[in-house]
């Protein structure tokens, strides 16, 4: 395998939109020249390298010849298409698991959401010279005004600080 044909597979695949596969077996038809096992093997090797392989879900019901454009996984099964992970943030380790089961090892579960402050629609009784004032002087979101004079006044911390 020549570093030149993961150029040129790398070259076809950008011509796609980002984060759509191109099958396998039409990037292999818009290179001609290349044999399989480069092919093949330079598809593996950019795999490594930021760029995703999809499975096929049912190779048994593939044909023959629809088989033999697929590439072998090496565990029986098969990869159709790739696709580019650019917009994908991959994690340049795994972490490890330490002692203990399920939940007890480290990362283990879903992450603590952060609790998010709602702001809840109240009711108040303003003067109508202040309302006005709100209206005239203030185009933002009023209560927006309100709450930050409240901050202000009263020297108040916003529970996410």
């Amino acid at each position: 395998m020549k570093k030149s044909d993961m150029q040129k597979i790398a070259v076809e695949i950008s011509k796609e939109r980002s984060g759509v596969p191109v099958l396998l077996s039409d990037l292999r038809d818009r290179l001609p020249g290349m044999n399989k096992s480069d092919f093949d093997l330079a598809v593996l090797t950019m795999a490594k390298n930021g760029y995703f392989l999809s499975k096929h879900f049912h190779p048994a019901q593939a044909t023959e010849a629809e088989r033999k454009t697929f590439i072998p996984d090496g565990e029986g099964g098969f990869y159709i298409a790739i696709n580019r992970r650019d917009d994908i943030e991959i994690p340049k380790e795994t972490p490890k698991a330490g002692p203990g089961r399920g939940g007890s090892r480290e990362g283990a579960g879903r992450p603590m959401k952060k609790k998010a402050i709602s702001r809840i629609p109240v009711q108040i009784r303003l003067s109508g010279w202040l309302l006005d004032w709100l209206k005239a002087e203030r185009k933002s979101d009023m209560g927006k005004t309100i709450e930050q004079a409240l901050i202000e006044k009263f020297g108040l911390k916003s529970p996410e600080e």
